[in-house]
C-alpha cells in the first residue's frame, strides 16, 4: 500500500530513500603477480628455521684432571667454561688419521735404513769376533838336530822344548799343525800355525 498525505495525494517515495543501505560498501580487492621482495623470502627463512627442531646441543668435553659436571648441573650452566686456563694441565691431544707426505716417509726410510746398517754391523762384529784365525810362526833349523822324516809328535815334541817361549797363549795346545821342508842343503824351515784365542773386547 501507498500512504497518503493527508491532503489526500499519493506519497511518492524518493529517490534517495527507495533502495540504499546505511551500511558502508565492501572494500575493493585486486591481485597481481609479481616477484617476490627480499624482506619477504627473509620472512620466510626465519619463520622455517623456527619451526625446525634442533638434533641435539654440542656437548662440553672436559679434560683429565678436570672434575664431571654433577647431576645437579642444568643444561644451561653446562655451556660454561668448566675451568680455567692451567700451566700445569696436561695438553689437549687431538689425533687424526691422514695420508704420509713426502717429508714423513723420507724419514722413515732414513730410520728403516738406520736400523738395518746397526743391524749388519752387530751381525758383521759377531763373526768377526767368532772367526777363527791362525798365527803362522817361521824358524829355521840349522844343523840336524830334527830330521826331515820326523812324525807329527816328534815335530811337536821338538817345538814344546825348543820354541815355547815363542809359543802364543795355550802354549803347544795352540798349535794346529807344524810343517817341515829344506831350506838347502844344511838347514830345514819350519812352520808352527797356532790359534790366535778369542779375547772379549
Amino acid at each position: 500500500m501507498i500512504p497518503k498525505n493527508p491532503g489526500g495525494r499519493s506519497r511518492k517515495l524518493g529517490k534517495g530513500r527507495s533502495g540504499r543501505s546505511s551500511k558502508p560498501p565492501p572494500p575493493e580487492i585486486s591481485l597481481e603477480q609479481r616477484p617476490v621482495g627480499r624482506a619477504t623470502l627473509n620472512a620466510i627463512l626465519r619463520e622455517m628455521q623456527e619451526d625446525i627442531p634442533l638434533v641435539r646441543k654440542p656437548f662440553v668435553t672436559i679434560g683429565y684432571d678436570e672434575k664431571p659436571l654433577g647431576d645437579d648441573v642444568s643444561p644451561a650452566e653446562s655451556y660454561a667454561p668448566t675451568c680455567i686456563d692451567d700451566a700445569n694441565a696436561a695438553p689437549e691431544i687431538i689425533v687424526s688419521e691422514t695420508r704420509p707426505g713426502l717429508e714423513t716417509m723420507a724419514v722413515i726410510d732414513e730410520e728403516l735404513l738406520r736400523d738395518a746398517r746397526q743391524a749388519l754391523q752387530r751381525q758383521s762384529s759377531e763373526t768377526l769376533r767368532s772367526a777363527e784365525v791362525l798365527e803362522l810362526l817361521t824358524f829355521v833349523i840349522l844343523d840336524k838336530s830334527l830330521p826331515l822324516s820326523a812324525s807329527m809328535e816328534e815335530r811337536r815334541t821338538f817345538v814344546a822344548e825348543r820354541l815355547w817361549h815363542r809359543l802364543p797363549a795355550g802354549g803347544i795346545n795352540a798349535v794346529r799343525r807344524i810343517d817341515i821342508r829344506p831350506a838347502d842343503e844344511t838347514a830345514l824351515m819350519m812352520r808352527v800355525w797356532c790359534a790366535v784365542p778369542k779375547l772379549t773386547p
